[in-house]
């Protein structure tokens, strides 16, 4: 009786619990979490053999349109996936959101507003992720024989909800907006997403009126660290680098027209400095800049959904909705 007794609580127990919305969440679809998985190892295949082709520097040296071969001088390799394609296989058998993909012959990328002229710094930058996701394309329709269209869902400049996007299926994955370093809806991305190899990287570079007296006082990134109280103008491909690891100085960040923008304030007074991946300001079309460099790398990868993330949405279409992680 009192094993009876026993299990009759339990039971009662766990009812009360999921009634309360604090039970654990319902088991998953495993073919959820494996489509999801076959997708990310589907990209990293692609991509290492692009890199093991040397497609990769091809396309560094056709870019950007308006300077070709000027890429050559800015893009970092960042090696987390060495070019060894024996060792990365497609995935056999597609089941779930891969499958889905190949068989409606269409991948859905989440991309981001900007003006795409020289005034942005992500010009320089944005034709070079689109050749080399259309590279990894190549090699993904060559090898399960489709022919894969991309299909761009398009948000506004400024924050982005880019994980609920993925997380509610509106969109497959996330094209290369956001380094892996950093966070988006209240969590690191890291954790709240699958990822694949990094595609692309870039340095972090100081840009000081030359002549500024900071121009002299400002000659390593340990140098902008001492200092407290001074204003950097950024704009999207910078910004969270720069107020993490500056926080002793006001970040501001213009995330369209940065570069004619930035320039702007510091020729009115209104900023100190720039930091933005440019290794030279003048690739952008500004002279009078003297550039340092942070040594301070960040690289983007493609990022798909994890089924374990949940971004409920507060209903304003203007806040950044919080995810966080169910068990």
């Amino acid at each position: 009786m009192k094993m009876q007794n026993l299990a009759r609580a339990t039971a009662l127990g766990l009812s009360a619990l999921i009634a309360s919305g604090c039970a654990t969440a319902p088991r998953v679809d495993p073919d959820v979490a494996k489509g999801r998985q076959q997708l990310v190892d589907a990209l990293d295949a692609g991509w290492i053999r692009v890199v093991a082709s040397g497609k990769d520097r091809q396309i560094l040296a056709s870019q950007p349109p308006s300077k070709p071969g000027a890429a050559l001088s800015y893009m970092v390799t960042l090696a987390d996936c060495l070019p060894q394609p024996d060792l990365a296989p497609f995935p056999e058998k597609p089941v779930g959101l891969f499958k889905e993909i190949l068989d409606r012959g269409t991948i859905r990328q989440v991309v981001q507003t900007t003006t795409n002229t020289p005034n942005d710094t992500s010009f320089f930058f944005s034709s070079i992720s689109d050749a080399q996701f259309q590279a990894v394309l190549d090699e993904i329709n060559a090898h399960y024989k489709v022919n894969l269209k991309i299909e761009n869902v398009v948000v506004p400049p400024g924050p982005m909800p880019s994980t609920s996007l993925v997380v509610e299926g509106k969109a497959d994955i996330v094209s290369q907006l956001n380094a892996t370093g950093g966070d988006t809806q209240g969590m690191r991305r890291r954790t709240s997403r699958r990822f694949t190899c990094t595609m692309s990287a870039i340095s972090q570079y100081i840009h000081i009126p030359a002549k500024s007296q900071l121009a002299k006082e400002i000659n390593t990134v340990d140098d902008l660290s001492k200092r407290k109280g001074l204003r950097i103008c950024t704009g999207p491909l910078a910004t969270q680098t720069a107020r993490a690891f500056f926080p002793q100085h006001t970040v501001s960040t213009k995330y369209l027209n940065d570069l004619t923008g930035c320039d702007k304030d510091i020729q009115t007074g209104k900023a100190d400095l720039i930091i933005n991946p440019l290794p030279s300001l003048s690739i952008g079309g500004l002279k009078g800049y003297k550039s340092v460099h942070t040594l301070i790398v960040a690289g983007t990868p493609l990022w798909v959904a994890r089924e374990d993330i949940e971004c409920p949405s507060d209903g304003n279409p203007r806040t950044e909705d919080k995810c966080f992680r169910v068990e």
